[in-house]
C-alpha cells in the first residue's frame, strides 16, 4: 500500500466517520459539502460555502444581504428552486444588459437571480458520479466550478451571467409522461418546469427518478408516493434492473 493510501486510511477516513456520526449542524454541513465535492458535484450551496467572501460580494450585487442570500440558496437546495419563484418568477433582461442603479427588481426576483448565477457556475448530478469517475476528476470538476464562480464575479456582470443561465436553462426540452408530468435529465429541469407553470417535475437518472413540486403542493397531493422521501415536496422512486 502506498504511503498516501495509508494516510487516507488512517487519518482521513476516521475523521469522516466522526463527522458522519456526530449530530451537529457543523457536522451535517461538512457532510453536505463533502458530498457535493466528491459524490454529486459542486452545486450552488457548495459554491456559497467554498467561497463565502466572494458570495457575500455577489449578494450585494443582487441587492441582498449575505444572510438573505444564504437563506435563499439553503431553501433552494433543500426544497428546490421553486421556493424562490414569485408566480413564474423573474422574467429577466437580455444577456449583457446590466440593471441600472436604483432599478433592482423585487426581492424575490433578486433571490432567483442569485440562484441562477450560482447554478450557471455549477457542475452537479443528482444521481452522483459513476464508479469510473476518479477522485482526481471529481476534484478537477469542483476546482473548475470554483474558478468559474470567481471569474464570473470578477470579470462579468453577475446580472448578465444570471440572465445567460436563465436563457440556457429555458432552452432545455422537457418530455411529458403519460400523466402529463414533465421530465428532464439534469437538476435544472425542476427550474425549467416550474417556470413553465407545472406543479410537479421529474428528473430521470440511472435507476431512479426524482420528483419535486412547487411549494404550494406536495408529492402526495400530486399522487406520487416516493420510495425515499426527502421532504413532502421532494422524493425519489427507484427502478429495478
Amino acid at each position: 500500500m502506498h504511503k498516501d493510501q495509508e494516510r487516507v486510511q488512517d487519518k482521513l477516513l476516521p475523521q469522516i466517520m466522526d463527522r458522519i456520526l456526530e449530530d451537529s449542524a457543523e457536522a451535517r454541513l461538512d457532510c453536505t459539502v463533502l458530498n457535493r465535492a466528491l459524490v454529486q458535484g459542486p452545486d450552488p450551496l457548495f459554491l456559497m460555502t467554498a467561497l463565502p467572501e466572494t458570495f457575500s460580494i455577489v449578494c450585494g450585487t443582487f441587492g441582498l444581504t449575505p444572510e438573505e442570500g444564504r437563506e435563499a440558496i439553503d431553501s433552494a437546495h433543500w426544497r428546490g428552486p421553486g421556493i424562490l419563484l414569485d408566480g413564474k418568477g423573474w422574467e429577466g433582461r437580455m444577456p449583457g444588459v446590466q440593471i441600472p442603479t436604483g432599478e433592482l427588481p423585487p426581492k424575490a426576483h433578486c433571490r432567483e437571480a442569485l440562484w441562477l448565477f450560482l447554478a450557471g457556475c455549477s457542475d452537479c448530478t443528482e444521481s452522483g458520479y459513476t464508479g469510473e469517475t476518479t477522485l482526481v476528476e471529481r476534484i478537477q470538476r469542483q476546482a473548475k466550478a470554483i474558478a468559474q464562480f470567481d471569474r464570473s464575479t470578477r470579470f462579468e456582470s453577475p446580472w448578465a451571467s444570471a440572465d445567460k443561465a436563465r436563457f440556457e436553462f429555458l432552452s432545455m426540452e422537457l418530455t411529458l409522461d403519460d400523466s402529463g408530468v414533465p421530465h428532464g435529465d439534469s437538476d435544472e429541469c425542476f427550474y425549467v418546469g416550474y417556470k413553465q407553470g407545472y406543479k410537479m417535475v421529474a428528473q430521470d437518472a440511472p435507476g431512479m427518478t426524482f420528483y419535486g413540486t412547487t411549494p404550494d403542493t406536495t408529492l402526495a397531493e400530486q399522487g406520487i408516493t416516493p420510495n425515499k422521501e426527502i421532504s413532502p415536496s421532494f422524493g425519489i422512486i427507484f427502478h429495478g434492473d
